[in-house]
């Protein structure tokens, strides 16, 4: 590796070494999903199988994030420099690459992010979104790439379709901005810098393109906020408000300094430290919110249903065990895939169910003690293996989901 001697080289090195962290952890998170999927369908859970529907959307957003940070790499001076990758390409291909960039960045992988985001959030808040579960994947891609269409065709047009007609006959900086009737940095998507001995070709952000990014963010944002202020109204501890916090956060208040950076941008110039600074704060927003994102949509609810495999097990355990003693009776839970205003009342009748069960399998063990060996006179011997419920009144606890009839729903993809 080529020294590095100035601070733009510095900020690529960064820029560098946070995607491949983030490309690792993209793979962690394709895992822990496939993983998760495995577990399910091995234990055979119902109500687990219907949360984990979206799987394949899951998967998207995570492979979504990895583009877009891969893509992040054609925008760097530091691969243009001599010994790196793009050093040895042309010019003509340097600048198409930063076309590409600026196509596949603005106009495709960031609308889409954001989308699948919104997308995993309303499904949580309607009554039964994966009715049918398999062709609920489908519909939501469909909603997508319809939702991003227009935004990708923007882009196209001012990025690749209007040059191409521009510079007809050979590229010249006096005809960018239509020929001189605009300024250039409206449609100027590159630059020709001196690099090492060699004119190359170096990426911006041409104004319309953020233009198109920012019309798409204030109706994105509006549409979040009103789903944010309905997610508040339904979340039931404390532990779930936080997550929405978080996640109204990385969508809502990172886009717009993301486009906040990239504006400023167009005050300097290329490779000069002020223009990479404020492109990588641009990058850093963006991060923020595809980890922050996945960290809320993916692992975190994930990591609460494996958690929530080990009751479901205990349970059936139980109930079989029950069974076996000639209670008669098992424990059957099945949850819809988000909840819905049966599910409680299913679970508060299990949970009745399950204690009139102990009960009657405790008063006769302790009966059958009696015949062989008396109660000691404290007498808590049923009481000490009795195994309890807490009531769908009580109180929650930190961080723990709780059951009510005042706010019969509840957010699992958060």
């Amino acid at each position: 590796m080529p020294l590095t001697a100035s601070a733009v080289d510095v900020l690529g090195i960064a820029t560098l070494v946070l995607v491949i962290l983030l490309v690792l952890v993209g793979l962690g998170c394709v895992w822990y999903v496939l993983h998760f999927r495995a577990r399910i369908h091995k234990e055979g859970i119902p109500a687990l199988q219907d949360f984990n529907a979206l799987w394949i959307v899951r998967i998207i957003l995570i492979v979504l994030a990895v583009l877009w940070s891969m893509g992040e790499l054609l925008r760097l001076p530091l691969l243009r420099r001599q010994h790196w990758l793009m050093h040895s390409f042309s010019f003509r291909w340097q600048a198409n690459m930063c076309r590409l960039y600026i196509l596949s960045s603005l106009g495709f992988l960031e609308p889409c992010f954001f989308l699948t985001a919104l997308f995993l959030v309303r499904g949580s808040l309607r009554k039964a979104p994966f009715t049918p579960r398999k062709a609920w994947n489908g519909k939501v891609v469909a909603l997508i790439l319809s939702c991003c269409l227009p935004v990708f065709l923007l882009q196209l047009f001012f990025v690749v379709i209007s040059p191409s007609f521009e510079f007809k006959g050979g590229y010249s900086a006096q005809k960018e901005g239509y020929n001189g009737r605009l300024p250039s940095y409206f449609t100027m998507a590159f630059v020709s810098v001196m690099m090492d001995n060699r004119t190359v070709a170096v990426c911006q952000y041409p104004l319309f393109s953020i233009l198109v990014l920012a019309a798409f963010g204030v109706i994105y944002s509006a549409y979040f906020l009103l789903l944010g202020w309905r997610m508040v109204g339904v979340v039931i501890n404390r532990c779930l408000q936080r997550r929405v916090y978080g996640l109204l956060a990385a969508l809502l208040f990172f886009l717009p300094v993301h486009l906040l950076f990239l504006g400023m941008s167009l005050f300097s110039k290329p490779t000069h430290l002020v223009f990479e600074l404020l492109v990588f704060l641009g990058f850093l927003t963006v991060m923020l919110s595809t980890t922050v994102g996945e960290g809320i949509l993916i692992v975190r609810p994930i990591a609460d249903a494996l958690a929530a495999c080990g009751v479901f097990a205990s349970s059936q355990n139980l109930g079989r065990d029950m069974e076996a003693m000639g209670g008669g009776r098992s424990l059957s839970i099945s949850l819809s895939a988000i909840g819905s205003d049966d599910d409680e009342d299913v679970l508060v009748h299990q949970h009745g169910q399950l204690n009139q069960t102990e009960l009657d399998t405790d008063i006769e063990f302790v009966t059958a003690m009696n015949t062989y060996n008396p109660v000691d006179p404290v007498g808590n011997f049923a009481d000490q293996n009795r195994i309890s419920f807490p009531s769908p009144e009580s109180p929650a606890l930190p961080g723990k989901p709780l059951l009510s009839d005042a706010k019969k729903s509840f957010i699992p993809f958060l």
